[in-house]
């Protein structure tokens, strides 16, 4: 599970899991689509760009002509793709948004294949691993710099990860399927997600206190969950 939403590196890091031109960030405002691969990767760098930025300067800093800066491209390349700064945050917004769909996919075909000694603390660590490899994620949300196009998108990125973790639940908790513990699952994801921001608002690889203690909140409530709900 340690290359669950991982990654390596900064390099790349930003397009690994969705090109510009499908997944989420195919909703963003984009003036058009890169069709061409100079194209797909001009847009590539530019996303780079602006994630960059994020994660080392903060959202204020965030202008189109820093980020063209910073890409090595002229502003006007730029606007070529892009109408404005806040289509270009959409676009971020959903290469993030992708990879946290990637990692529950992943984590939902991984917890099929093996038991998991602790499915709480597996889950938590993935996506801990996510929020790690993408601070321009967190300076983005922790200032809920988003449209609400992007914050739909977010609410139902949370409930697909909401139903992966119920069907892992199902297999690793062997707790038996029903709109109770879908609902159980959603506050999870709910709880988590406050969480993990905090945590990450706290230090930047996330407060290993708040983090620890999000498990045990999490693990008291799988073993509650289990009490009421019953095995399968």
């Amino acid at each position: 599970m340690d290359d669950v939403g991982g990654g390596s590196g900064r390099e790349g890091r930003v397009m690994r899991e969705s090109e510009p031109e499908g997944g989420a960030a195919q909703g963003a405002r984009m003036r058009r689509q890169p069709r061409q691969q100079r194209s797909r990767t001009r847009v590539r760098h530019i996303l780079e760009a602006a994630d960059s930025i994020l994660s080392a300067e903060g959202f204020e800093a965030l202008t189109v002509r820093r980020i063209a800066q910073v890409a090595g491209v002229p502003v006007g390349s730029i606007y070529q793709f892009f109408p404005d700064k806040a289509a270009v945050v959409d676009a971020l917004a959903g290469t993030y948004i992708g990879q946290f769909d990637a990692a529950i996919e992943q984590l939902v075909a991984a917890s099929r294949a093996e038991q998991w000694k602790d499915p709480v603390g597996t889950l938590i660590d993935a996506f801990t691993g996510l929020y790690r490899a993408n601070p321009g994620y967190v300076a983005l949300w922790s200032g809920r710099h988003v449209s609400p196009e992007l914050a739909r998108a977010d609410e139902a990125n949370n409930a697909a990860i909401a139903e992966g973790v119920r069907r892992i639940l199902v297999r690793q908790a062997a707790l038996a399927d029903s709109a109770d513990l879908a609902r159980a699952a959603r506050i999870a994801v709910v709880v988590a997600d406050a969480l993990l921001q905090f945590a990450f608002r706290q230090a930047p690889d996330g407060d290993e206190q708040v983090l620890e203690d999000l498990k045990e909140l999490l693990r008291l409530y799988l073993a509650r969950l289990t009490s009421r709900l019953g095995e399968s």
